[in-house]
């Protein structure tokens, strides 16, 4: 729903003829709500019905696309949105939650992230034929049955966690130890995320202005999208172990030099490598971020706020970007996102030695005393107990 956001607010825009800043702030009316719903949820994760929870959301976002579909008053439309935000917040939080109840997070979020790829290039080839049939009320009928057609799928969602409600654990389930504190998986998420994002919604404009037509920046996006579509299907052959979260550093530093030539770019070609390159590492950062924090807090709550955190980042970015953008110069948006990954870069690397560089330390510690017996036993200086 929010990567079909753009068809949406171009129909209102036709059909309404509403300007940027009104379809601006229905936009945004839309992502304070749905993180709003994420961190409403978030405290009542370990206990909560999942099933239920997302029967009860996706209705809300029926009935909010649909009634969109026909009604004119704008004051109204921002209330639908903030109805439509709600619930997929709430839907947002059941994914979150029911990775973080699963034996493999990572791997059940980029399982969900093919599937939502799927879903959204086939809901990309349709739209605009729903908008030349039928305009606005087209393309929001259309997003309203695309969510009926699914609502029975979550009905197979997990039902109860077996997790008490104040479950805290100082070893998770993949063995890594989650001594750090969790405002730093907070952060991660936070500084990747609006760093990664600072010059998205300009991509277009940034494009044209290295060269390329509407045609070509077409195309570039459809490449992009099966590169993101590879990368989870890497990522979930990957899975949870170490292996991922050791690539989770280099890929947000590549990230962050993609960021600046994505935003200034020399030419053609490096403009769509680093495209490519932002586009498709987001597959696999985003899932091994949320599912770094799943193994933290197997309840889902950490999972749900670091998600919650993530729309308020971008929503935030967003007029920043544009204000640093606008005289048609985009280096400073590539510098800020180039600033934020780094720091990210950062605090992934101190979660990964915070979370396995105990056990190594005392792995190796058992390591050297089994030694030490060894050489005690088989100098007879001592008994040695196995």
């Amino acid at each position: 729903m929010n990567s079909l956001g753009p068809f949406a607010v171009s129909a209102l825009m036709t059909d309404l003829h509403l300007n940027t800043f009104q379809a601006g702030i229905w936009s945004t009316v839309e992502m304070v709500a749905y993180a709003g719903a994420m961190f409403g949820i978030s405290p009542w994760a370990a206990g909560l019905h999942l099933r239920r929870v997302a029967l009860v959301a996706g209705i809300m976002v029926v009935m909010a696309q649909g009634a969109s579909a026909i009604v004119a008053s704008y004051g109204i439309l921002l209330a639908l949105r903030l109805l439509a935000g709600t619930g997929l917040g709430m839907l947002n939080a059941v994914v979150n939650i029911g990775s973080a109840r699963s034996h493999a997070p990572a791997r059940r979020l980029s399982l969900v992230m093919i599937v939502q790829t799927v879903v959204f290039t086939v809901a990309s080839l349709l739209l605009p034929q729903a908008a030349a049939l039928g305009g606005r009320t087209g393309v929001f009928g259309f997003l309203a049955l695309l969510v009926v057609f699914l609502l029975p799928l979550m009905g197979f969602t997990t039902s109860r966690s077996s997790i008490p409600r104040s479950h805290r654990v100082s070893i998770t389930r993949s063995g890594e130890r989650s001594c750090v504190h969790s405002r730093f998986i907070i952060a991660a998420v936070v500084f990747y995320t609006s760093g990664s994002l600072a010059i998205w919604p300009f991509s277009a404009h940034v494009g044209h202005l290295a060269g390329l037509t509407n045609t070509a920046f077409g195309w570039l996006a459809a490449v992009a999208n099966i590169g993101g579509l590879a990368m989870c299907i890497a990522g979930s052959l990957l899975g949870d172990g170490r292996a991922a979260f050791r690539l989770l550093a280099p890929a947000v530093l590549l990230t962050a030099l993609a960021c600046v030539v994505q935003a200034v770019p020399w030419s053609i070609s490096a403009f769509c490598t680093a495209f490519l390159l932002n586009y498709a590492l987001w597959f696999f950062i985003y899932p091994n971020l949320i599912g770094i924090a799943c193994r933290m807090d197997p309840s889902g709550r950490l999972a749900t706020l670091c998600s919650g955190a993530w729309m308020i980042s971008q929503a935030s970015v967003t007029p920043l970007s544009g204000l640093l953008g606008r005289n048609g110069h985009f280096l400073g948006v590539g510098l800020l996102g180039m600033g934020n990954c780094l720091v990210s870069t950062l605090l992934v690397v101190g979660l990964y030695f915070s979370m396995h560089g105990r056990i190594r330390n005392r792995s190796m510690s058992q390591h050297r005393l089994r030694k030490n017996k060894q050489v005690y036993a088989r100098s007879g200086l001592g008994p040695v107990r196995a």
